[in-house]
């Protein structure tokens, strides 16, 4: 394109088809930078909701395996009882089981469980898997997640080991800090950007795809609903 330019800087004037030339170069030029900055999100967004796809498989096959392995992934000693045995099999504490976990190009750096968002958000960025059961369920998401990730993955799981819905993010979710509210509005989702942070957010469940900007990331009910104490202490 610039060697033509300069070829045409040479003549005394320009024809009627080069000018007509240069003006289709420049009008597809702009047309590729108007697609670049108003789209360029979709490639990530398509991205990110299939890392939340894939470790929504992982996890279900995880906790599925959990729920059917035999007791000693629940001899705990002190720590918390996220899964228990009861009348011969594996139950959880009536609970929703929080899950964040880390992953690195190399594979699985760690994960964290709680019973509530805002206190699994409490604890620092994940450097490894402190407890037994982490330590289990990492092992098994880092073998079902066969390719290479580099981000973090979340997760809810009900009461029946059901994987509920699951999110990818780039960087770490917003940190909780002791006031709910702000947590919240931290937590709202706009044009698929996690508002405390502004990166790309993906979603997976069967009737939570694609988040809009009404929704929060996990599906946070409001402070009126009847499971708002499942997800905040």
């Amino acid at each position: 394109m610039i060697k033509y330019l300069n070829r045409l800087k040479s003549k005394k004037g320009f024809t009627v088809v080069e000018l007509v030339v240069v003006i289709a170069v420049i009008a597809v030029l702009i047309m590729v930078l108007l697609v670049n900055m108003i789209g360029g999100n979709t490639d990530k967004i398509l991205a990110a909701n299939s890392n939340a796809q894939a470790f929504f498989s992982a996890t279900q096959l995880a906790f599925t395996r959990a729920q059917l392995t035999e007791r000693s992934i629940v001899d705990y000693g002190s720590e918390t009882k996220y899964i228990e045995y009861t009348n011969g099999v594996n139950t959880t504490n009536g609970k929703y089981i929080f899950i964040e976990a880390k992953f690195a190009q190399n594979g699985i750096v760690g994960l964290h469980l709680d019973n509530t968002f805002n206190g699994l958000m409490a604890k620092g960025d994940i450097t490894g898997s402190d407890t037994q059961l982490e330590s289990y369920l990492a092992t098994n998401l880092n073998e079902y997640l066969s390719e290479s990730y580099d981000g973090y993955f979340y997760a809810v799981v009900d009461d029946n080991f059901r994987v509920l819905f699951t999110h990818y993010c780039d960087y770490r979710l917003p940190t909780y800090a002791g006031d709910l509210t702000a947590f919240r509005n931290s937590m709202l989702i706009f044009d698929s950007k996690v508002t405390g942070n502004s990166s790309i957010i993906g979603s997976c469940s069967d009737d939570y795809t694609i988040p809009s900007n009404t929704d929060y990331v996990f599906n946070i009910p409001d402070s009126t609903g009847p499971n708002y104490g499942k997800y905040f202490a």
